[in-house]
């Protein structure tokens, strides 16, 4: 019994063949197997043969880039083509919030292609990752842990497409991460930031717009619920219920900076997880209850932080805003941002409530979390266990 024709591999096409259909008029023809297995007769017709060629060719070269960049590549292709068609499957990832794919293509231009663009996929080798990361760790652990997620994940899509067998990434050495212990501030530096900001841009014969007290007011929001900055800056009219007992806000949102969309409102925090509902102390009520007392209360949907054109703020702008803030408290050089009141409200939650309370009122799925970043060790000495270990006295 004779062998069939051999089946084309996906995304190849077989001989082309031409002839002349009329005159001044020539047909191209060939079969190409379409990246979901089926072969199909392609054709293109053109005023001689070599034109009707270049017109198939053409049309081929379509439907490949319509079948995916990924389609086409092999372990000999060059991991620039690779990072390529990641980053196209990454983009057509609905469950990805925007801002996190354009970090994934800000982190891939800055931290791994000027390493590995001249390479070919199967050249990115364990030895050679290893010695990657190592170089980056010499930089900053927070720069080779960013590497080695975006490089890990590069090689996994490279796995699932069967580009190459297994994920070196796997087999190299773990990270050990700096020693970290979470930081609240003290009252005293709250104090003096209260005082820096509703002191800031009011100075009689200051040049420029004076301040119109956004700042001032979304630190004390931060500090009375412990959110994120974009999650305030994301607070509408709509979200917030004051005749409740007590006052509660509903976070439901964050603000995020697209590269072409700039900032907008997006209509989750984030993670969907961390949607929640938190009661307010009285001193940030009183702080919304004057936001709100500047907006039409039909306008439900409007911002109650704002920009003087009605937008949105910008969150790099705020925390540009709070850097001078900090310098002129005296505050600078000691790592404060505006995270810092948020590790403020869940050390505070944590020493007095639990740590699970902490982890609810932050959004977390696990107090861990909560514990490893956020909450500060309460650190104080406790009477009960010297009372406790007093048992073990020598007998009078």
């Amino acid at each position: 019994m004779m062998a069939g024709r051999p089946r084309l591999p996906v995304s190849t096409f077989g001989a082309i063949t031409t002839q002349q259909v009329s005159q001044g008029i020539f047909r191209a023809i060939t079969r190409f197997r379409d990246w979901d297995g089926q072969t199909r007769r392609v054709m293109a017709t053109g005023p001689s043969r070599n034109a009707a060629q270049a017109s198939l060719k053409a049309e081929l070269a379509a439907r490949l880039r319509a079948g995916g960049s990924g389609d086409s590549l092999t372990a000999s292709s060059p991991f620039l083509l690779l990072a390529a068609a990641w980053m196209e499957d990454v983009m057509l990832d609905v469950d990805r919030a925007q801002g996190t794919k354009d970090t994934y293509r800000r982190e891939l231009r800055v931290l791994v292609l000027p390493y590995f663009e001249n390479f070919a996929i199967r050249e990115v080798t364990v030895g050679r990752i290893e010695l990657f990361l190592r170089q980056q760790r010499v930089q900053s652990y927070t720069r080779a842990k960013h590497s080695r997620t975006i490089l890990g994940m590069i090689l996994a899509f490279a796995t699932r497409r069967e580009i190459i067998p297994r994920n070196p990434m796997k087999e190299t050495s773990r990270m050990k991460s700096p020693p970290h212990t979470p930081k609240a501030l003290t009252s005293d530096q709250i104090a003096a930031i209260r005082v820096a900001a509703r002191e800031w841009r009011t100075e009689d014969g200051r040049m420029g717009p004076r301040s119109d007290g956004q700042v001032r007011d979304i630190i004390e929001v931060m500090l009375g619920t412990a959110t994120r900055i974009g999650e305030v800056l994301a607070i509408r009219q709509c979200d917030v219920d004051l005749d409740a007992d007590p006052p509660r806000v509903s976070i439901s949102g964050t603000l995020v900076v697209h590269n072409r969309a700039g900032v907008h409102r997006q209509e989750h925090p984030k993670t969907h997880e961390s949607n929640r509902v938190i009661g307010m102390p009285p001193f940030a009520v009183e702080v919304i209850r004057q936001r709100l007392a500047l907006l039409d209360p039909e306008d439900a949907e409007h911002l109650i932080f704002y920009s003087r054109v009605g937008t949105p703020l910008a969150p790099y702008n705020v925390r540009r805003t709070f850097r001078e803030i900090l310098r002129n408290a005296g505050l600078e050089g000691l790592n404060i941002t505006p995270h810092s009141f948020r590790r403020t409200g869940a050390t505070l939650l944590a020493n007095e409530l639990g740590m699970q309370a902490a982890a609810d009122m932050l959004g977390h799925t696990s107090t861990s979390t909560t514990k490893a970043h956020y909450a500060e060790p309460d650190r104080t000495v406790k009477s009960g266990p010297a009372e406790v270990m007093q048992r073990l006295a020598p007998p009078i």
